[in-house]
């Protein structure tokens, strides 16, 4: 993901999470027998239907009534207006399902899996409106695609979250607002942002718009499996700030204290504000207001200046320090209903960077409150995109690379024209992510001064563990190797893309590496051939992860990280209460399948 400088009036990053409980069918509204709560599914991504297995914690559709039974589809109790949904959700082959907001405005669940022209109806899409009114072949109209192919492969668990902002209407119940699609984000990729609709989508489960309205999930198109349900509503009052009183002093503060100084300048605001500051740097400034507190609950105040400050509710220090604008320094305190005391204290004793001021309050069940003025906070610098592309052929960037946590110096990353890449670090002989669609996002290599150095990928990633796939004799497989356990050689191309070579020292062996795209791009082709003999040959494993992270769904494929992609052996024989697979012949090949 590319690195977000902060937005004016910056979205609560933090989601203070609500969940359904999947233990029972009490949260959904006389549910039909198609649904279901069980402990565990699988599929390969060739199946139409799902393996289960009984417990709880996922929600299960299997179609028993034939297709199009309204009946069969299921309302969640919970009603809402305003509301951040997320949730995991699995599809088999084919499958279609869907999610209505309010039980009108449906995002589209469908088997996309590698679709290159997507429409309203993919994984994702905003599904069309529907009026007979406007003639045959024009009935369908207002349909949103997904920006960008974000959909994985059938029988891997896929995250959907939808930000939804519900129409308004005036006292009269006239409509006065649209209902908007803030932001869709589906498998960490943004497919939507600011999608108005005008009207309910087809299919709605009412006649008319509404302030509020249930969840409702298709249920009488196939097989959809749901876990991990989670939301926020947004219908709880928050904090108000009454007006500001500020105090404007000039001098060298190098902390945020007043001490025996004098104001040079003193006034009433409406809203918090950095524009009453007359100096670039060495001033200190107080602001002082009365905090209302609708309901006893805690609150996160979320502050941003350049220079130091500290904020105080009640005379209790909450935020302080020195820090950049663009932080988001926050912390959470419990507040009584009433009236309480604000004292903020900001100061800047350095001539460089951008005056700004900015103070935000968040409750559980409410939007966040903006407590300064818009101008306050500057406008970020626009930092356009430097893409990779590799359209055409395949393309080799070099770049550092965070990888779980930590930051990679050693890293290629390989773009494909079927639109399969991968990272590898080259100390390591290892695949350190894959994914599908765009290739690569070079901007942190280039943008002010090249740090962090970075490239991130541009599509759906799977985050693999970055190990040396392959040990000796049943041993344990370590972190990492020693630069003198494993030698890298370099790398050929064959038909543009490289063959990475090595010596094993401690199996006496020359290997090659080949990642190529599978048949039908259904992911990639991992294929490492044995160079030289060595008498140890047969004594090796192919350790695909550990025992906790690997499902068995057949003889030869498993899934990997709770299902979140397959790998493919050759031959079956894998071991899943090790992890491992014995390797017979002159080469390893496998499959990465997402």
């Amino acid at each position: 993901m590319r690195k977000i400088i902060l937005l004016l009036l910056l979205s609560w990053t933090s989601f203070a999470q609500q969940s359904i409980p999947l233990t029972d069918l009490q949260a959904f509204a006389l549910p039909s027998s198609n649904w279901s709560i069980e402990g565990a599914i699988r599929a390969t991504y060739t199946d139409t239907s799902f393996q289960v297995a009984t417990g709880k914690g996922v929600l299960l559709n299997t179609l028993r009534h034939g297709k199009y039974q309204r009946t069969d589809d299921l309302t969640f109790q919970l009603n809402h207006g305003d509301m951040r949904l997320i949730m995991d959700f699995m599809l088999p082959k084919g499958a279609n399902s869907g999610i209505y907001l309010q039980g009108r405005y449906e995002v589209q669940l469908y088997d996309s899996w590698g679709k290159t022209k997507l429409n309203f109806g993919d994984c994702g899409g905003i599904y069309e409106r529907w009026d007979e009114g406007r003639g045959k072949g024009n009935q369908g109209y207002e349909g949103y695609a997904p920006l960008q192919n974000a959909c994985k492969a059938p029988g891997t668990w896929q995250t959907i979250e939808i930000d939804f902002q519900a129409p308004r209407f005036d006292a009269s119940g006239r409509k006065i607002q649209n209902a908007r699609f803030k932001k869709v984000i589906l498998n960490g990729i943004l497919i939507h942002e600011n999608i108005e609709v005008s009207g309910m989508t087809r299919g709605a489960l009412f006649d008319a718009e509404a302030a509020f309205g249930p969840i409702r999930i298709q249920g009488d198109h196939g097989p959809v499996a749901f876990r991990n349900i989670r939301y926020e509503t947004y219908d709880k009052p928050s904090a108000s700030l009454g007006e500001v009183k500020y105090s404007y002093y000039t001098g060298k503060f190098t902390e945020p204290i007043i001490g025996q100084a004098s104001p040079v300048l003193t006034g009433t605001i409406p809203k918090l504000t950095a524009k009453v500051i007359t100096a670039k740097n060495d001033y200190l400034i107080r602001y002082q207001a009365e905090l209302t507190i609708p309901e006893a609950d805690n609150y996160d105040f979320q502050t941003h200046w350049t220079g130091g400050g500290v904020l105080k509710i009640d005379g209790k220090e909450l935020n302080q320090g020195a820090h950049w604008y663009s932080e988001k320094v926050s912390q959470s305190t419990f507040l009584t209903a009433g009236k309480h005391q604000l004292e903020l204290i900001h100061i800047k004793d350095f001539p460089w960077g951008p005056q700004a001021l900015g103070l935000i309050v968040k409750r559980i069940g409410s939007h966040p409150v903006v407590l300064h003025d818009r101008k306050s906070m500057i406008d970020p610098e626009a930092v356009g995109l430097v893409e990779v592309k590799a359209n055409a052929e395949p393309v080799l960037q070099r770049s550092f690379a965070f990888h779980l946590g930590k930051k990679k110096t050693h890293v290629i990353h390989v773009g494909d024209p079927s639109g399969l890449h991968y990272s590898y670090d080259l100390k390591q002989g290892a695949i350190l992510q894959v994914w599908r669609g765009p290739f690569l996002d070079a901007t942190q290599m280039w943008h002010d001064r090249g740090e962090p150095q970075t490239a991130e990928p541009l599509g759906v990633t799977v985050v693999l563990d970055g190990r040396f796939p392959l040990t000796l004799d049943h041993q344990a497989q370590p972190d990492s190797l020693n630069a003198s356990d494993l030698v890298y050689k370099g790398y050929r191309l064959e038909q543009g893309r490289p063959v990475f070579m090595y010596d094993w020292v401690a199996a006496k062996m020359q290997l090659e590496d080949r990642i190529v795209p599978a048949a039908n791009n259904i992911g990639l082709t991992r294929k490492i051939t044995f160079k030289s003999a060595s008498s140890m040959q047969s004594a090796l494993d192919f350790v695909i992860a550990s025992p906790k992270q690997i499902a068995a769904v057949n003889a030869s494929l498993v899934g990997l990280k709770d299902q979140s992609y397959f790998v493919q052996t050759t031959g079956g024989g894998v071991d899943v209460s090790v992890g491992r697979q014995a390797i017979q012949g002159t080469n390893l090949t496998y499959q990465i399948i997402w």
